[in-house]
C-alpha cells in the first residue's frame, strides 16, 4: 500500500487570486516550495474576481466555495466576511475528514478563526496575527467595546493553542508573549514584494504615468492606498493637507482604495474645499495601475492613528512604496520603525503631532536631493526585508517543520505500540 501523500490546506477569505493581490505575492513561490517537497496543496476559499495564474492549475487543487469575493465592492468587506466565517466550521471539518496534515490561514487575521480551526479541524494550524478588527471597529463605539474585548480575549486564548503563529513585525512577539502565547510559536513573515509588479519608474516612463493620472510636472504628489479602516487616520491627513495647501499650492494627495470611511472623507474634502488637492479615485483597476500611481509620486505616506495594535504592522502600503523607491513619510509606530529609520530611508512622525508631520513634509517638498537619497535607501531596504524568496520560505519552512514534527510523533507512537 502506498503511503498517504502529505496534504496542506490553504484557506483565505479573499480566494486565491484575491489573496495574492492583497499582499500575498509570496504565495505562488510558497506553494511551489511545498510542491517541490512532494506535498499536495489544496486551496479552499471563495471565487475571486481576479484571474488565477497558470501556477494554480499546475500546483494547486482548488476547492472554491459557492460565492464570489470582489475586493472592489465595499459591501463585500462585511457581507462576504460574515459568509466566510459561517462557512469556516464546515471548511475546517472538511479538512479533518480529508485528513489534511496542516491547515494554514495566513496573510489575514479574523476574529474567532483560531477557535473554529482548533475545534473543527485540530491542532496542526498555521495562522497569521496582525489585525485586531474588533478593536479597530469598536474604537469609536464605546458601547461595543466590552464585546470587542471579550472576542479579543477569546482570540488570544485560541492562539495559545496554535503551534505556529506568523507575524509581520517583531514587536507583536512581546505583546502576545505577555498575554501567554508561547514565544516558540511566534515567527516573522515580512510583507513580500514582487519586483515584477512593484518597481521604480524613471524618466519618460514616470512622466507618462504622471500625465496619465493628470499630474503636471510641478505637482508635488503624495500617495497612500488600502482599505479605509477607521484606524488609518485618513481624515487626519486630509486636515493636514488643508493646512499646507497655501505653503505647497501644488500638493496633491492621491488616496487610493475604498471602505467604510470613504463617504466621510468625501464629505470632509468638500467641506474643506480640497477637491483640487485630495483625489479619491477608489481602487486602482489593477496592480499595474497601482504601481504606476505609486512610482509617479514624490512621497509615499504610511498612516495609522496610533492604536496599540497599529504597532503590529509593517503594512503593504509601506512595502509597495519602498519597492517603488519612494521616500517614505510614515507614522512612528513600533513595527514600522523596524523598517523605516528616521532620516535614513524616510521620515517618521508621531501620528498625533500635526506640526511634526507638516515640518517633515515641507522638508521633503523643498529638498529633491533628500527625496532621491531616501528613495534609494528605501529600495535597498525593500530588497533586504521583502525579498520574495526569503518571504516564501518564512511561510513554507514552518509548515514543513510542522509536518516533520508530526511524522516524528507518529513514528514514536508506532514504536511505543510495537514495544507493548
Amino acid at each position: 500500500m502506498s503511503a498517504k501523500k502529505t496534504r496542506i490546506a490553504i484557506l483565505h477569505r479573499y480566494g486565491l487570486a484575491g489573496d495574492i493581490c492583497c499582499g500575498g505575492h509570496n504565495r505562488p513561490r510558497t506553494i511551489e516550495i511545498l510542491h517541490e517537497r512532494g506535498y499536495e496543496v489544496h486551496f479552499v476559499g471563495p471565487k475571486s474576481m481576479d484571474a488565477l495564474s497558470d501556477y494554480a492549475a499546475k500546483y494547486v487543487i482548488m476547492h472554491e466555495l459557492p460565492f464570489t469575493w470582489d475586493r472592489a465592492n465595499p459591501t463585500h468587506k462585511w457581507s462576504r466576511t460574515i459568509l466566510w466565517l459561517l462557512w469556516l466550521p464546515f471548511v475546517a471539518l472538511w479538512c479533518r475528514i480529508k485528513r489534511m496534515d496542516v491547515v494554514t490561514h495566513t496573510n489575514d487575521t479574523m476574529p474567532l478563526t483560531g477557535w473554529i480551526l482548533r475545534i473543527f479541524y485540530g491542532r496542526n494550524v498555521v495562522t497569521t496575527v496582525m489585525d485586531f478588527f474588533c478593536r479597530i471597529y469598536t474604537e469609536k463605539h464605546p458601547f461595543l467595546r466590552p464585546l470587542g474585548n471579550f472576542i479579543e480575549w477569546l482570540d488570544i486564548e485560541s492562539w495559545k493553542r496554535i503551534p505556529v503563529i506568523l507575524t509581520k513585525v517583531y514587536f507583536i512577539h512581546d505583546y502576545l508573549a505577555e498575554h501567554g502565547v508561547p514565544r516558540e510559536a511566534l515567527l516573522v513573515e515580512r510583507n513580500p514584494c514582487d519586483r515584477s509588479i512593484f518597481f521604480p519608474l524613471e524618466g519618460d516612463a514616470r512622466k507618462a504615468a504622471r500625465e496619465k493620472l493628470g499630474f503636471a510636472d510641478e505637482d508635488f504628489v503624495m500617495t497612500h492606498h488600502g482599505i479605509m479602516h477607521p484606524n488609518k487616520g485618513n481624515d487626519w491627513v486630509v486636515r493636514r493637507v488643508a493646512e499646507l495647501k497655501d505653503e505647497i499650492p501644488t500638493l496633491r494627495f492621491l488616496l487610493m482604495g475604498d471602505g467604510g470611511e470613504m463617504a466621510n472623507l468625501k464629505a470632509l474634502v468638500d467641506e474643506l474645499g480640497l477637491q483640487e488637492h485630495v483625489l479619491l479615485p477608489g481602487w486602482m483597476p489593477d496592480e499595474k495601475s497601482l504601481n504606476e500611481a505609486i512610482a509617479s509620486a514624490d512621497v509615499g505616506l504610511v498612516m495609522r492613528i496610533g492604536q496599540e495594535t497599529d504597532h503590529f504592522h509593517m503594512t503593504d502600503t509601506l512595502n509597495h512604496e519602498m519597492g517603488c523607491a519612494k521616500p517614505v513619510l510614515a507614522a512612528n509606530l513600533k513595527g514600522i520603525a523596524e523598517v523605516v529609520h528616521d532620516g535614513e530611508n524616510g521620515f517618521l512622525f508621531a501620528p498625533d503631532n500635526p506640526e511634526e508631520f507638516r515640518t517633515k513634509l515641507l522638508q521633503l517638498y523643498r529638498d529633491p536631493a533628500l527625496r532621491e537619497r531616501f528613495g534609494t535607501a528605501a529600495l535597498a531596504t525593500s530588497r533586504e526585508v521583502s525579498d520574495l524568496e526569503v518571504c516564501a520560505h518564512q511561510v513554507a519552512d514552518p509548515i514543513i517543520a510542522l509536518v516533520e514534527k508530526g511524522r516524528r510523533f507518529s513514528r514514536q507512537d508506532a514504536k511505543g505500540r510495537e514495544g507493548k
